[in-house]
């Protein structure tokens, strides 16, 4: 891991650089695993574990200020960082084999640039097959998502890349670009795209009432109190002359019909989409799964864990470094094999020297 921060641009004049950068790095990237939340926790983590940091880095001018520590941040290439995590990344799904990215957006509700204005939202590209974060886009607030997700996508390599996303991004700029990158995507199709969505809801409706024996793939889930079935359907999509015009890199329509009960109440609803790539019902089934389950896998642990919507930073550079050391502090954990919950590792990282360690330098690895 060391070895991708040396990536990092310091963009710090030569005599402001007291501290070297990635020892900085390190020392919030280990405090962040052990529990801390804002820079004044990472000052107070280095100053009682600055000997345990010494093993690792020289921190020759020791640990420095709360204050100090954002000033550095401030001070270094923040694409850098996001670089050298998704170079990181990268080198854990070279082993995984393919799986879909799940572009998706969280709101940090209490990083702002100022009390009153609008809350931090981050865009991050998620590597389902992996459960890893490795690509992110920050802006001002929710209403900048649409453009966050194009620039996101502009720092990926999208040959041979399956994306999914929600139904905001069912955009023909943004299906497009994939395509001509190499890539495929999957788009919800809502009410943002009222002809679109029409349309594939009329072809729904004749094809099953054509072939009401259509092969399809079907997901059970059950807990908390539900029983939920999901039935998925495929086939080729056919559009208008004009709607086809408009969306020409589309080839398949994928619905998917959700039977949920809870208690005594039964309700049935279709979802639609649409996709560049022409795969099977199975396939289609899983990576839409797997989208929404970023919400638990990303958004959920970042709140349970980290806390991050209740952290107010009035800065909108720090609150997003310290959001993407977040991120990197999360897939660290996960690639642990501890046999245990997510909050167990953060607690035995924060008790525990040797086990903060293994999640940082990988379990059985020489440190």
């Amino acid at each position: 891991m060391l070895k991708h921060f040396e990536n990092i641009t310091d963009c710090r004049s030569h005599i402001n650089q007291e501290h070297d950068v990635i020892d900085i790095c390190f020392l919030v990237l280990s405090a962040v695993i052990s529990g801390a939340q804002s820079w004044a926790d990472c000052h107070e983590f280095g100053t009682l574990k600055l000997t345990w940091l010494r093993q690792h880095r020289s921190f020759i001018n020791g640990i420095p200020s709360q204050q100090s520590i954002g000033r550095i941040f401030r001070g270094i290439s923040k694409q850098s960082l996001l670089d050298a995590l998704m170079s990181w990344v990268n080198e854990h799904r070279q082993n995984i084999g393919q799986s879909s990215i799940a572009i998706d957006g969280k709101v940090l509700k209490g990083a702002k640039a100022s009390a009153s204005s609008a809350a931090l939202h981050l865009v991050t590209a998620y590597d389902t097959g992996s459960g890893l974060v490795f690509n992110a886009k920050s802006g001002v607030s929710k209403k900048s998502e649409l453009k966050l997700v194009q620039e996101l996508l502009t720092c990926l390599d999208l040959k041979s890349e399956l994306l999914t996303f929600d139904a905001l991004h069912c955009q023909t700029k943004t299906l497009d670009y994939i395509v001509k990158e190499g890539g495929d995507c999957i788009l919800q199709v809502k009410g943002n795209q009222p002809r679109l969505h029409e349309a594939v809801q009329a072809q729904f409706a004749d094809y099953i009432e054509k072939n009401p024996d259509a092969e399809c793939f079907t997901q059970d889930d059950k807990g908390h109190g539900r029983v939920e079935k999901r039935i998925i359907f495929q086939c080729p999509l056919n559009l208008s002359v004009e709607l086809k015009a408009k969306w020409a890199q589309l080839r398949t329509l994928i619905a998917v019909e959700r039977h949920r009960k809870v208690g005594n109440t039964i309700s049935i609803n279709t979802h639609f989409y649409v996709s560049s790539a022409e795969l099977t019902s199975t396939e289609f089934g899983t990576a839409i799964r797997a989208h929404w389950q970023t919400e638990n896998n990303q958004h959920w642990l970042l709140d349970t864990l980290f806390q991050e919507d209740k952290q107010k930073m009035y800065d909108e550079d720090g609150a997003s470094i310290l959001a993407i050391l977040r991120r990197w502090a999360l897939n660290l954990v996960k690639l642990h094999p501890a046999k245990t919950t997510q909050n167990q590792k953060f607690n035995r990282a924060c008790w525990s020297d040797h086990f903060r360690e293994e999640i940082i330098f990988g379990a059985g690895q020489k440190v």
